[in-house]
């Protein structure tokens, strides 16, 4: 047996099946009722010139379902990681990978940025989950000042790598 794929056209004037509404109704309400909306708080050390505004942070959150890229943390309006500031940032629309066990910060700016502790909570799973940079360890492109990348587990410590 051969299988063909078929292209439909749909122009004005057009109908659908009623049957065929009721699928693409699903299937939009099955992709609205999988994206989740991830809320990040990061805490700037308050050791001397541990804020930056162009680090340009990214994060992977990996949890038992898969792993999801956020967007880059900016928000265009404020001055983002001051010194000694807990900041929240909220990233709408994004894949469910259910409870996150493990976080993979990666940076793209060359100034130096230093965290204490990142919590990561969802619409789905409002428990927080807090990561600590235990190795007190800063993050930055140029890594004769710091890390690039850093991996963070839940109750496991920072693992960190250049």
């Amino acid at each position: 047996k051969q299988w063909y794929q078929r292209r439909v056209a749909i122009t004005a004037g057009d109908s659908l099946s009623f049957d065929m509404m009721k699928f693409v109704l699903f299937c939009a309400l099955f992709s609205l009722a999988s994206a989740t909306t991830y809320t990040i708080v990061t805490e700037t050390s308050n050791v001397k010139n541990a804020e930056t505004d162009n680090i340009y942070l990214r994060m992977t959150l990996v949890g038992p379902h898969g792993n999801v890229l956020t967007p880059y943390f900016d928000e265009p309006d404020r001055d983002d990681f001051k010194k000694g500031a807990s900041e929240a940032f909220v990233f709408s629309g994004l894949k469910e990978v259910g409870e996150i066990h493990c976080i993979d910060i990666s940076v793209g700016g060359d100034d130096w940025w230093l965290f204490e502790t990142i919590l990561v909570y969802s619409d789905t799973h409002p428990m927080p989950v807090i990561f600590e940079n235990t190795s007190n360890q800063g993050m930055s492109s140029d890594t004769s000042e710091g890390v690039r990348n850093m991996r963070l587990c839940a109750g496991g410590g920072d693992i960190s790598r250049k």
